[in-house]
């Protein structure tokens, strides 16, 4: 037999195969069902309450209560409204339950040196409060370092801002007296006040070009020096003879 007249014979078989399983099912669905039968034996029910219940038995050892009227909620979507007739259904049975069990002569109110024995130890207790205060000592250690970390960035700021502040005041003094120095080089003094001719006087760098240029110009149009020169001409002199 060659391999396709193998192959030919199988699919004819598993054609079958589906064939019959398609018919044993369509069987099935064809066969009359049993219907369910649901017998309400109420009697039988009644009898099993009855058996069940407790009503021979005090109200303390039953401890039910029912509520005198029915939930009825309007719209069951309503939460707020469901939520407020279960409360007030458990306010009405709380206090029916308080009349039975004064009624019953037993006691149900803890006294006010009533002592209970705690489930776990002093000592587990101590572990416990420790650990909780070790948890808030590290927040107020946590809180306390944020804020000593932002005072410090607050004052570098400060610190930077006075140095930049400084450090344009410096500049501004240095660009002023080298203007000063400029026009005191070139003899366009200008509206020069006594401040800036002191300062420039009192600099070593101007040399000796500056000693005739201080001052108002004399009768034959030379500029006289001022009056800290003149002091300083009678009491030092002029530096001897110039070679």
């Amino acid at each position: 037999m060659s391999d396709d007249e193998h192959m030919y014979d199988e699919s004819m078989m598993e054609d079958e195969e589906t064939a019959l399983e398609i018919a044993a099912l369509q069987s099935e669905d064809l066969l009359p069902q049993p219907k369910k039968v649901f017998i309400n034996h109420k009697a039988a029910l009644r009898a099993l309450v009855d058996e069940l219940s407790q009503k021979s038995l005090k109200w303390i050892q039953r401890c039910d209560v029912t509520s005198t009227e029915p939930i009825v909620v309007d719209k069951t979507e309503n939460d707020l409204d469901r939520e407020l007739k279960f409360y007030q259904q458990g306010l009405e049975a709380v206090i029916q339950a308080q009349a039975e069990v004064k009624k019953a002569g037993v006691p149900f109110s803890r006294p006010d040196d009533y002592f209970a024995e705690m489930v776990k130890s002093d000592a587990h207790m101590a572990r416990i409060r420790q650990k909780l205060l070790d948890q808030q000592k590290g927040i107020q250690n946590s809180e306390e370092a944020k804020k000593q970390r932002e005072l410090r960035k607050y004052g570098k700021k400060i610190e930077q801002e006075k140095l930049r502040e400084r450090e344009d005041q410096k500049k501004a003094s240095l660009d002023k007296i080298a203007t000063i120095k400029k026009r005191l080089r070139s003899g366009d003094l200008g509206e020069v006040d006594d401040f800036e001719i002191d300062v420039d006087s009192d600099d070593g760098g101007s040399g000796g070009r500056a000693k005739g240029v201080r001052g108002k110009k004399g009768k034959d149009g030379k500029m006289m020096p001022n009056k800290k020169r003149q002091v300083k001409n009678e009491k030092f002199g002029f530096g001897g003879k110039k070679r």
